[in-house]
């Protein structure tokens, strides 16, 4: 049996790539999205109710809060009397669940371990002693790391690890679900709609948004979404005439990957975004990459773009030429098969 290890950061955005293979999820009580492929729920300190600093103490005091109880147990289950020799797939080398994964590779209790790592900044979450060494064992332990872009590869291997065992496999989505809708002309006359799917915070660009909105709302209507049922957002991309994400390179992040980007490309959304990490790999020529200290140069792209729908036009064939070539998760779920 395949388990992909996920805690509370388990979600169908990424796991839509996994669907159609023979896998299980383990996930916390409580992960970030409902999971639709078979998965069992563990107890972790993330189902905790919330209380002030619950983040910084449990990384100060256990390495952070995704651990999973029980989790030893469920792998080791006898079946027919012979223990149950598995596959795991953790993400990020410096988690708690990759942590227990890597003890039981150590242990010889499994019989392959993957790592799907997307941190694009090189010694990135290196703060505790602990949290290094579990990084360093990783290295060590982990058959095979997946990446999504070719950066964080690269970040794998600046800190050591050998690049004959990192495989780049994009994450795409299901493009029977993100899709363009039928032309109709139920907003002929309205202002075109710019949108943002991101969460609301400095690094995604929040402050650079409410200043360009401003500049050009008598021209465009902005709109911001940071939640909402994923299978609504098909129609919330189909209700929106150009795609902005301002993400914001900060000290201890940049941009990963993106997968906002993905759904906008597949419903064929002309983007506008900035260099950010990997942004530039994932959107290719496909999409306007910005300078992301230049906001008038973003003012000035984006009013291009509001004024001038023949332009749209010609990104919205470019992005849904590019989801269609490399972000299509039924094809990537068969390049996925191929680690196990």
């Amino acid at each position: 049996m395949i388990h992909i290890i996920r805690a509370s950061h388990a979600n169908m955005y990424e796991l839509q790539n996994y669907v159609g293979l023979d896998v299980g999820v383990i996930t916390s009580r409580h992960p970030l999205t409902p999971i639709t492929l078979p998965h069992t729920a563990l107890w972790s300190p993330t189902d905790l109710p919330w209380f002030p600093y619950r983040k910084q103490i449990m990384n100060r005091l256990f390495g952070g809060e995704q651990w999973l109880f029980g989790l030893r147990s469920l792998i080791t289950k006898k079946f027919d009397g012979s223990i149950y020799r598995t596959i795991l797939h953790t993400a990020e080398t410096y988690t708690p669940y990759t942590h227990q994964a890597v003890e039981l590779r150590k242990s010889g209790i499994i019989k392959k371990l993957i790592c799907t790592c997307w941190e694009t900044i090189p010694h990135a979450n290196e703060k505790f002693d602990r949290v290094r060494k579990w990084k360093r064992d990783a290295y060590k332990y982990v058959d095979i790391f997946h990446t999504p872009t070719l950066r964080a590869k690269q970040a794998l291997i600046a800190e050591g690890v050998d690049p004959a065992k990192i495989v780049v496999i994009p994450y795409g989505v299901d493009l029977s679900v993100f899709r363009p809708s039928l032309p109709g002309d139920s907003r002929k006359g309205q202002k075109p709609v710019v949108l943002t799917v991101a969460r609301k915070v400095p690094e995604k660009g929040l402050d650079i948004h409410k200043e360009i909105a401003r500049q050009l709302s008598d021209i465009a209507e902005f709109r911001w979404v940071d939640s909402a049922n994923y299978k609504d957002m098909p129609a919330i991309y189909n209700a929106a005439d150009i795609f902005f994400l301002p993400s914001q390179t900060t000290p201890p992040w940049e941009e990963q990957y993106g997968m906002s980007l993905i759904e906008a490309m597949a419903c064929g959304l002309p983007i506008v975004t900035t260099d950010s990490g990997a942004i530039p790999e994932v959107v290719g020529d496909a999409s306007i990459a910005l300078d992301q200290r230049d906001v008038d140069k973003m003012v000035k792209t984006l009013r291009d773009l509001i004024q001038n729908p023949g332009k749209r036009a010609v990104l919205s064939r470019l992005s849904l030429a590019r989801a269609r070539a490399l972000y299509d998760a039924k094809i990537i779920s068969k390049q996925l098969s191929k680690l196990y």
